[in-house]
C-alpha cells in the first residue's frame, strides 16, 4: 500500500506527497489546481495535472528538513535514513518555514492547540547531556525548522508565555539555544542577538530578536507568519522559498565551495522573482558588506529566502541567522561566497569589490556607496546595541564574551573599511564613489 502524506496550506489541502519506486511524488489537488488565485509550492512543481516525480520534488522538500550533524542526530533517534525526506516528514513538518503544514492522513487541519511549556523546561532540554535534539524532545509536536543549528518553534502569547504547537498549529517564534557541541564557540546566542540587533540598528530588514539570559537562548519573531488585527483571531503563514529551493539544488550546495550557488546565481535570481528587484538587488549588496564587516563568514545560500506578503508581493525575505563567526578562532576565517574571486576577508579589497559589480551588472558607484554607508553605520551603532544587551542580567562570561565581540566587530569594520573603502591602501579610488556615466 502507497504511504501518503497530505499537503496544506492554511487548513486547506492542495495535495498528496508518496514515493513511487523510491521516488518523491506530488500531485495537486484538482481544485487548488483549477483556482485562479492558486500558486504552485515551487516553479519547478508547476500547477498541472499530471504529477511531479522525482529530483524536482526531491529537491523542494529535502530543503525543508534539518542539516548535517543535526539531521544525523535525528536520523538516528527515529530510526529513518537521513537521505529519507519522506520518512522524515513522516514524523514532522506540522508547523515549518513557509505556509506550508505536512500531515498523515487521518490528522485534521487547522486545530490550533497549543501546549504550555515553562521555560525552565526548555533550559532543562537544551542542557541535556544526551545532545538530544529539542524537536525530539518536543514529542506531542509536528514541529521542523530547517537549518544546521538546533531550534525549536514555540508561540508566544501576549504575556510572553510559551506555547509548543501540536499538530499543523502554528508557530510566531523560533528559539535557539547556545551553541554547546561544537569545540571553541561559546554564547552563541548572545552573539547573535548582538549581530541581529546591529543590523536592526543600521537599517537593515531582519526579524525582532531578543536574548534570553534565563535559558540562555536566542528568540526570533518569525516574519513568514501574519497577526490578525483580532489578537484571538489565527496566525497566518507567508510562503517562502530559499535559494536553493528556487534554484532546484540539494541544501548540500548551499556553499560555493562545495560546487554550490554562487552570487552571480543569486543575485539572478533575486532579480527573476522579486517584484522589487533594484531595492533587493542593493540590500542583497548590504547583506554582503555587512557580512564581511561583522565576520559572519556563514553567510550561504540558504540565509537568503524570497518571501511572498500577503498582498502578492514577492521580495527578498528579512535576513537571518545573522553572527560574527570568526570571532571563535575555530571556525572557517574564509567566507561563504567569493566577492570578486575572493574570499578571505584579510584580503578583500576595492578591487575586488570593482570585480564584483561588474560581475553583477552592477554601477561600482553604488556597490560603493553601500559598503561604506553599512560600515559606516555599523561602527557607530556598535555602543549602543552592546549597552542594550548589557541591561539584563548577564552573567560575567556573558558580559566579558559581550565585551571581546563587540571589540572584534569594530575591529573587523575598521580593517574592511581601511583595505576596501579608503583611498590611502595602495589602490586608486578616485572617482569610484561619484556617479559613473
Amino acid at each position: 500500500m502507497t504511504r501518503e502524506l497530505f499537503v496544506y496550506i492554511d487548513g486547506r489541502k492542495i495535495g498528496i506527497l508518496d514515493e513511487v519506486k523510491g521516488s518523491l511524488r506530488f500531485r495537486y489537488e484538482d481544485s487548488y489546481r483549477k483556482d485562479p488565485s492558486a500558486i504552485p509550492l515551487s516553479p519547478w512543481i508547476p500547477l498541472r495535472s499530471d504529477e511531479t516525480v522525482g529530483t524536482h520534488v526531491q529537491n523542494y522538500f529535502e530543503n525543508l528538513l534539518p542539516e548535517g550533524d543535526l539531521r544525523d542526530l535525528i536520523s538516528k533517534a527515529i530510526q529513518v535514513s537521513k537521505e529519507n525526506v519522506f520518512g522524515f516528514l513522516e514524523h514532522f513538518g506540522g508547523d515549518m518555514a513557509g505556509n506550508l503544514s505536512i500531515l498523515l492522513p487521518g490528522e485534521q487541519p487547522g486545530k490550533r492547540r497549543y501546549l504550555p511549556i515553562p521555560r525552565s523546561l526548555i533550559l532543562e532540554w537544551s542542557e541535556n547531556d544526551s545532545g538530544k535534539p529539542l524537536v525530539l524532545q518536543a514529542r506531542d509536536s509536528r514541529l521542523l525548522i530547517s537549518g544546521a543549528q538546533d531550534k525549536i518553534s514555540l508561540y508566544l502569547d501576549a504575556a510572553g508565555e510559551f506555547y509548543l504547537p501540536v499538530g499543523d498549529a502554528p508557530s510566531t517564534h523560533i528559539l535557539k539555544p547556545d551553541i554547546r557541541y561544537r569545540e571553541g564557540v561559546i554564547h552563541s546566542s548572545l552573539n547573535e542577538a548582538f549581530v541581529m540587533n546591529l543590523a536592526g540598528k543600521i537599517g537593515m530588514d531582519v526579524p525582532r530578536t531578543e536574548y534570553i539570559p534565563e535559558i540562555r537562548s536566542v528568540l526570533v519573531k518569525r516574519y513568514d507568519r501574519t497577526w490578525p488585527e483580532d489578537p484571538n483571531g489565527p496566525i497566518g503563514r507567508l510562503k517562502q522559498e530559499d535559494l536553493c529551493q528556487l534554484s532546484d539544488v540539494l541544501s548540500n550546495k548551499k556553499y560555493e565551495a562545495e560546487g554550490g550557488l554562487t552570487l552571480f546565481q543569486c543575485f539572478g535570481l533575486v532579480r527573476k522573482h522579486s517584484t522589487q528587484p533594484g531595492p533587493d538587488t542593493i540590500r542583497l549588496i548590504g547583506w554582503l558588506a555587512f557580512n564581511e564587516a561583522v565576520g559572519n563568514m556563514d553567510g550561504h545560500a540558504k540565509n537568503l529566502s524570497i518571501l511572498t506578503e500577503k498582498d502578492g508581493r514577492v521580495r527578498l525575505a528579512p535576513f537571518y541567522d545573522l553572527m560574527s563567526t570568526n570571532v571563535y578562532p575555530a571556525l572557517s576565517r574564509k567566507m561563504a561566497f567569493k566577492i570578486g574571486g575572493e574570499n578571505r576577508p584579510d584580503w578583500l579589497m576595492n578591487r575586488h569589490w570593482k570585480r564584483f559589480s561588474e560581475e553583477m551588472e552592477i554601477k561600482s558607484s553604488l556597490v560603493f556607496r553601500t559598503i561604506e554607508n553599512v560600515i559606516g553605520k555599523i561602527q557607530k551603532e556598535i555602543p549602543s546595541v552592546k549597552e542594550g544587551l548589557e541591561k539584563l542580567a548577564l552573567s560575567d562570561s556573558e558580559k566579558t564574551f559581550l565585551d571581546q565581540l563587540a571589540h572584534h566587530i569594530e575591529k573587523s569594520a575598521t580593517r574592511a573599511h581601511r583595505l576596501q573603502i579608503n583611498p590611502k591602501n595602495g589602490e586608486d579610488m578616485v572617482g569610484m564613489l561619484e556617479p559613473e556615466s
